[in-house]
């Protein structure tokens, strides 16, 4: 089989149209509410890098929940993403001043930046992207040895899940969401290799229940400036009167991660391998 690209589609959720909602202000002041990876994380990214020159690039870095970290870590970061918001917001957050940290306002699928890098970190942002593009961009931008890492945060269930989960059927403003296995779709498409995955301990993440609330707004789903103002409200009391029966004022959520590492491949790789 001649892997071309295979040009199959994206689920449709994905679209462009979704993806700007990390541009504006209202996601942006929410989105630093998200639950956050666990210490370990840092450290486990770093036993991932090859090659000599020590620099990470954390594509739709956000405001900078992986590069802020990674800089205590490393000798260069370079944080790209394509809102300015985000940017501007990350710059304010502790760790966002280091001298070693490039912020970038760029598409990941412009020419990037200052290559080469010992490792490239895409948290949570590279189902936005588009992988056709991207993905060669990363193969060619790595050292030799050099790895591309995926990371997804994920929760430990809680007592109040099932109807959280009808909560956001009835509110989201993406109504045509389909649940996605986003490296089985990049393999599909024979754009990455993996080479190894490992879940991360989970840690207590501690947060007052106005801020557990706040943290679905940094979300596309539910932006505040995409949905009536009036559906942000009922949104915000329903989640309110199901979860504070069991946290009081204060929620505790058990946050791990998992980390997917492997090569992102080029067209010559797709073909060397038939």
């Amino acid at each position: 089989m001649y892997c071309a690209y295979m040009t199959l589609p994206k689920p449709t959720h994905l679209s462009a149209v979704n993806a700007s909602a990390f541009q504006e202000e209202s996601v942006v002041k929410a989105y630093h509410h998200r639950p956050v990876y666990p210490p370990s994380t840092f450290t486990m990214l770093v036993s991932l890098m090859r090659g000599q020159s020590n620099r990470v690039l954390d594509v739709g870095c956000g405001t900078g929940f992986i590069a802020r970290n990674l800089a205590n870590l490393v000798g260069q970061v370079d944080a790209l993403d394509i809102s300015k918001t985000m940017i501007d917001e990350a710059q304010k957050l502790p760790g966002g001043d280091r001298k070693n940290l490039n912020w970038i306002v760029a598409k990941a699928e412009d020419p990037l930046p200052n290559p080469p890098y010992s490792l490239i970190t895409a948290g949570e942002s590279l189902h936005w992207m588009d992988w056709e593009v991207v993905m060669p961009a990363f193969a060619a931008a790595l050292e030799t040895d050099g790895l591309l890492a995926v990371l997804y945060s994920t929760l430990l269930p809680v007592p109040w899940d099932d109807q959280l989960l009808e909560i956001i059927k009835m509110y989201s403003t993406v109504t045509d969401f389909q649940a996605l296995d986003l490296i089985a779709q990049l393999e599909q498409r024979q754009l990455f290799q993996v080479v190894g995955r490992k879940k991360v301990e989970p840690y207590v993440f501690r947060q007052q229940l106005e801020d557990y609330i706040e943290s679905f707004h940094g979300r596309a789903s539910f932006s505040r400036d995409r949905m009536a103002s009036e559906n942000a409200t009922r949104f915000d009391k329903a989640i309110s009167e199901l979860v504070e029966p069991y946290t009081g004022k204060e929620v505790e959520l058990w946050v791990g991660a998992e980390i997917i590492w492997g090569k992102p491949l080029t067209m010559i790789d797709c073909v060397g391998n038939q």
